[in-house]
C-alpha cells in the first residue's frame, strides 16, 4: 500500500493527500511529544516539587480527565467549526500549556496545566479520523490511519529520549519550554496548508480543489443528535466491544508514557540519562507497529472481504502475542534484553490501533465523529485510570506496605493481564454492518474509481 498514485488518480492529487497526511501525522508527533516527556522525568519533577507517589500518580492521571471527558464535545466542535479551525486553535492550547508548566511551583498548578493540556488535546484523534474518512478513498484507511497512529509512537519516542537529554542539559523547567516549540512551528505549517473550506460559512465542508480529487464524505447533513440518538450508542453491543478493548489496551499503553522510565531507575538501576532513551525503545518499536498493522488490516480486507479477519482477528492475534513478550520480558534478568522484548511486545500492541480506528468508520456511518469519540473517551478513562493505581500501588509499598520487588511484579501481573482481556473484547466484535441511527444517508461514490461489490459485502458477515 502507498500513496502513490493509482491509474485513476492524478500525480497532484496524490501529492496532496501526502502533504495532508503529513500534517495530520504531525499534530499526533507534536501532541505526544509535549503529552509523554513528562513522564521520563516524573522522579526529577517530583523531587524538585517535593510530591508523594500518589500526588505525582493525580498529576499523570490528571491530563487524561480532561482529555476522556471533552472527547465528544471536541468531536462536535469538529464537525460545528471545520477541521482546520479546530486542529490549530487544539495545537495553539496545547503547546501553550506544555511551556507553562516550566513555571509550575506546586501540585495545584502542574494539575491545572496538565488538565489544560488535556482538554486541547481531547479532539485531535476524532479530527483526524473525520479527515482520513473525508481526504482519503477506503482502501487507504488502514494505512493512513497507520501513519498517524505510528506518528503517536513516534512523538513518545522524541518526548521520552529528548526529554532526559534536556534535561540534564536545561532542567525539567527548560525542558517543557524547548518541547513546546515544535507545536508552534507546525500551527503555522498547518494554517498555510491543510485545505481551507470551499464555503466559508461552511467551514466543515472541504475544498475539493484543494484537498484530495473527490473527498469521500457520506451524503447528506448530519442530523442533529437527539435523546435517541443517545440511546442507540448506549444499546449498541460493537460499540460496548470496541470501548472496552479501547480502554484495556490504552490504559496498559500507558505504563510507557507514565512510570516505565521509574521502573527502569528503581527496579533496574539505570540512570537517568540511559533511562530516558530505553524508555524511548519501546515507544520507538511502537511506531512501527501502527503502519505495519494498517497495511495488514488493508491486505486482508483486500484478500478476504471479511472485516471479521481484517479487523477483529488481526487485532485479537496482535494483543495476545503482545501479553507473551511482555511477560517473557519482564522475566528475563538483562534490562537490555528485557527493553526489546517489552519494544517487541508494544509493537504488536500498536498494531492493533488501525483496527479499532478503521472499525470506527465501519460502525459510524454520518455520526462517525461521535462514535470515534466515544471509543476514544473511553480509551483515555483507561489511561488515566492506570497511572493512578500504579502510583497507588508504589505509595503503598513505599509506606512499607510491601516490598519493591513484589509491587513491581503486581504491577506487571495488572500491566499483561490488561492486554489479554483487550484481546478478548474483540471476540465478541462485529463491524458488518454500520450502526443503525435510522437516517443513514446513502453512501456517496466510493472515491478514486474504487467501488464495493456485492459478493465482498457477503463474504463479510
Amino acid at each position: 500500500m502507498s500513496l502513490l498514485p493509482t491509474p485513476t488518480e492524478s500525480p497532484a492529487g496524490s501529492r496532496r493527500a501526502v502533504v495532508l497526511l503529513a500534517l495530520l501525522a504531525g499534530a499526533a508527533t507534536v501532541a505526544y511529544v509535549q503529552r509523554q516527556c513528562l513522564g521520563t522525568v516524573e522522579k526529577q519533577i517530583r523531587e524538585s516539587l517535593g510530591l508523594s507517589f500518589s500526588e505525582m500518580g493525580s498529576v499523570q492521571a490528571s491530563f487524561f480527565l480532561t482529555y476522556a471527558l471533552l472527547q465528544i464535545p471536541a468531536g462536535w466542535g469538529a464537525e460545528r467549526w471545520g477541521l482546520r479551525r479546530s486542529l490549530l486553535g487544539m495545537g495553539l492550547a496545547w503547546s501553550a500549556a506544555c511551556a507553562l508548566i516550566s513555571q509550575v511551583q506546586g501540585t495545584s498548578g502542574l494539575v491545572a496545566l496538565r488538565l489544560l493540556m488535556g482538554g486541547a488535546q481531547a479532539g485531535i484523534f476524532t479530527c483526524t479520523t473525520l479527515a482520513v474518512r473525508e481526504y482519503f478513498a477506503p482502501h487507504r484507511f488502514g494505512l493512513a490511519n497507520g501513519v498517524i497512529a505510528g506518528s503517536m509512537q513516534v512523538g513518545g519516542f522524541l518526548g521520552a529520549m529528548f526529554a532526559g537529554w534536556v534535561t540534564a542539559q536545561m532542567g525539567w523547567r527548560g525542558m517543557f519550554l524547548v518541547l513546546s516549540l515544535p507545536g508552534f512551528v507546525w500551527a503555522i505549517l498547518f494554517w498555510t496548508w491543510f485545505p481551507r473550506p470551499a464555503n466559508p460559512r461552511d467551514p466543515s465542508a472541504p475544498n475539493p480543489v484543494e484537498s484530495v480529487p473527490q473527498p469521500h464524505r457520506v451524503a447528506g447533513a448530519t442530523p442533529p443528535i437527539t435523546a435517541d440518538t443517545w440511546w442507540i450508542l448506549v444499546c449498541s453491543w460493537p460499540l460496548w466491544c470496541l470501548s472496552l478493548q479501547q480502554f484495556l489496551r490504552a490504559g496498559a499503553q500507558m505504563f510507557f508514557g507514565s512510570w516505565f522510565s521509574t521502573y527502569l531507575q528503581e527496579a533496574r538501576g539505570i540512570e537517568l540519562s540511559q533511562a530516558g532513551f530505553l524508555n524511548g525503545l519501546p515507544i520507538a518499536t511502537a511506531a512501527l507497529g501502527p503502519l505495519a498493522g494498517g497495511w495488514a488490516s488493508d491486505r486482508l480486507q483486500v484478500w478476504t472481504g471479511n472485516r471479521r479477519i481484517s479487523r477483529q482477528w488481526l487485532a485479537c492475534g496482535c494483543l495476545l502475542l503482545c501479553a507473551a513478550l511482555m511477560f517473557a520480558g519482564y522475566r528475563v534478568v538483562s534490562p537490555r534484553w528485557a527493553v526489546g522484548l517489552f519494544g517487541l511486545g508494544a509493537f504488536f500492541a500498536a498494531a492493533a490501533g488501525p483496527a479499532a480506528y478503521t472499525s470506527t468508520m465501519d460502525l459510524g456511518g454520518a455520526r462517525l465523529a461521535l462514535v470515534f469519540a466515544v471509543m476514544n473517551m473511553w480509551g483515555n478513562v483507561g489511561a488515566a485510570a492506570f497511572p493512578k493505581v500504579i502510583g497507588q500501588m508504589l505509595g503503598a509499598a513505599s509506606r512499607g506496605a510491601a516490598g519493591a520487588a513484589s509491587t513491581w511484579d503486581d504491577v506487571f501481573a495488572l500491566f499483561i493481564l490488561l492486554y489479554v482481556l483487550a484481546a478478548l473484547a474483540w471476540l465478541p466484535f462485529n463491524a458488518t454492518q454500520p450502526i443503525d441511527f435510522g437516517t443513514h444517508p446513502k453512501s456517496s461514490p466510493t472515491p478514486l474509481g474504487e467501488s464495493r461489490s456485492s459478493t465482498e459485502s457477503e463474504r463479510d458477515s
